[in-house]
């Protein structure tokens, strides 16, 4: 992992971030990373339409605002992938099968992940990962949740592991607290503010 560099999504890094997601149409169908911004139900945030150009504005006001959190992992110059994460009055979607569970509700999510298809199979998922738990230590910690797909004796195609892999979160220090379907589980880790993770330490407050 010392091949790449670890940033924050930011308005200094938004053109890096938009330049990769330009070059795979909007990631994710045209996604742009907002699925998981919207509210449950169906309701948008912030007047967010369903078009891909609607899409990459509401992203762009979400990070000029510092309500859209994302280690993002860069080889050179370039942006090569990222992890996106936040608190859940940031990512309120998708939450019902850990409620229907029973379960308290962490304090940070990690909802999803992108790596370049120029740069997959280097390790970019487990550095984005290992970036984001350094900045969530740094925000304060807590516990954060993961919903990543068991994968071990199943083939599964890249474009279903937009959640990471249960091993990866394993080597993370995560550990399986519930099933979500067939494939997909609840995984769980308390990151110690200012804690030493697998990126270093820092000391700053939650915003």
């Amino acid at each position: 992992m010392t091949r790449f560099r670890i940033h924050a999504l930011g308005v200094r890094t938004w053109p890096d971030f938009v330049r990769v997601a330009e070059k795979h149409h909007g990631v994710w169908g045209g996604c742009w990373c907002v699925s998981f911004h919207r509210a449950p139900r169906g309701g948008g945030v912030w007047g967010a339409g369903t078009s891909p150009k609607s899409r990459r504005q509401l992203k762009e006001r979400l990070v000029r605002a510092h309500r859209s959190h994302a280690a993002l992992v860069y080889d050179g110059a370039d942006v090569v992938g990222w992890c996106q994460f936040g608190p859940l009055a940031e990512l309120p979607a998708r939450m019902g099968g850990p409620t229907r569970l029973g379960l308290a509700p962490p304090d940070w999510r990690i909802t999803c992940f992108f790596v370049d298809r120029d740069h997959r199979k280097e390790g970019v998922a487990s550095a984005a990962l290992a970036g984001a738990l350094r900045m969530i230590a740094i925000r304060g910690g807590g516990t954060v949740d993961a919903y990543p797909s068991e994968t071990r004796g199943k083939p599964t195609a890249g474009s279903f592991l937009w959640g990471g892999t249960v091993s990866m979160f394993e080597t993370a220090g995560f550990r399986t607290i519930a099933a979500l379907g067939t494939s997909k589980v609840v995984m769980r880790k308390s990151v110690k503010s200012g804690a030493e993770s697998p990126m270093g330490n820092g000391g700053r407050r939650r915003p």
